[in-house]
């Protein structure tokens, strides 16, 4: 049997998180539901980008065959030298819109740039903070979004092509 590629590692990890961000939250743990959403949809917006543009995790052409990086990667598609690095929820819609500059990039942007928007305040940070700042409503908003991601995510499975 094949090693699994990073995208379907993606694809599950983010089935996973939300699952378990459900479970959480029924029970009322709201800070670590809020953030297993946020893990949920940068997990699947990864696999997409991965599966469905000119994205990927090793190494980019001309750079040599160095250690691959842990993060997506892909060159800024208006100046060559500069490489754009998908990181946490919080942080993909700044690096999705700068790559949105690109063909490949555009579709995509629309696609998720709504529900992107959710995460702008959520912050890997916070698994350290004693939850204080948890809302219930806000956390009902980053699940709706990360649900309608995951759905993007496996629509675009299903039909091998973005919506």
């Amino acid at each position: 049997m094949p090693e699994p590629t990073q995208q379907e590692h993606f694809a599950s990890a983010a089935s996973r998180h939300f699952h378990d961000g459900d479970y959480l939250r029924k029970g009322r743990r709201l800070p670590s539901a809020d953030h297993l959403y946020g893990f949920a949809a940068e997990c699947a917006v990864k696999s997409l980008l991965l599966r469905f543009t000119d994205v990927t995790i090793g190494p980019l052409e001309g750079e040599g065959e160095e250690k691959p990086s842990a993060k997506p990667r892909v060159r800024h598609p208006e100046d060559s030298g500069r490489i754009i690095e998908f990181g946490h929820v919080n942080e993909l819609v700044r690096e999705i819109k700068l790559f949105a500059s690109g063909r490949s990039g555009a579709p995509l942007h629309a696609l998720l740039d709504s529900d992107l928007r959710v995460f702008k305040r959520w912050n890997v940070k916070y698994r350290y903070y004693d939850g204080g700042w948890v809302q219930a409503d806000v956390v009902d908003k980053r699940r709706e979004a990360a649900h309608r991601i995951l759905s993007l995510h496996e629509e675009a499975l299903i039909n091998r092509r973005l919506p």
